[in-house]
């Protein structure tokens, strides 16, 4: 008998999924194609103390921060570059955006998560070239808001 019942050769391999299956879309639907690389992660802040008489270490968590970055292949200047450029303009308010990140599911299912409120952060590339190769442009967010995970993916059994 084994002990983890759906072990990697209990599943069926071909239901693996690859960057072929996924796609992102900003807030109103639209399909963000140019986009090659997608990387949202949370990073947790945790606060150490060690009790009197304790020689282990222990920590809590005090919050986390929601992450994403983006590689863009570079078709044209999308809403990411042109909102930043009209910021460093007019500078009123920094730009926002609301993204769904979005897995399709072989069997119609999809894991969906909504990031809101993602502010630019970090480094961007405005422009960047090496010669012979597609130019590409790294942009960085903040999410301000906690994800919303709206569907979840399963697997054909």
């Amino acid at each position: 008998m084994a002990f983890n019942k759906r072990g990697l050769y209990d599943l069926d391999n071909r239901n693996a999924y690859s960057g072929k299956d996924c796609s992102i879309f900003d807030s109103d639907g639209n399909l963000l194609s140019t986009v090659e690389q997608w990387q949202a992660d949370v990073n947790f802040a945790n606060a150490t103390y060690q009790p009197l008489g304790s020689p282990i270490q222990q920590e809590f968590m005090t919050g986390y921060g929601i992450t994403i970055a983006i590689t863009n292949i570079i078709v044209e200047d999308d809403d990411f570059i042109r909102q930043a450029m009209d910021f460093f303009t007019n500078g009123r308010h920094a730009p926002s955006w609301i993204l769904s990140s979005v897995i399709h599911g072989y069997n119609g299912s999809e894991s969906r998560i909504d990031f809101h409120d993602c502010v630019p952060s970090g480094s961007w590339n405005l422009h960047n070239f090496t010669a012979g190769d597609i130019i590409r442009r790294t942009l960085n967010l903040h999410c301000n808001q906690p994800p919303f995970f709206q569907k979840t993916l399963s697997v054909l059994e």
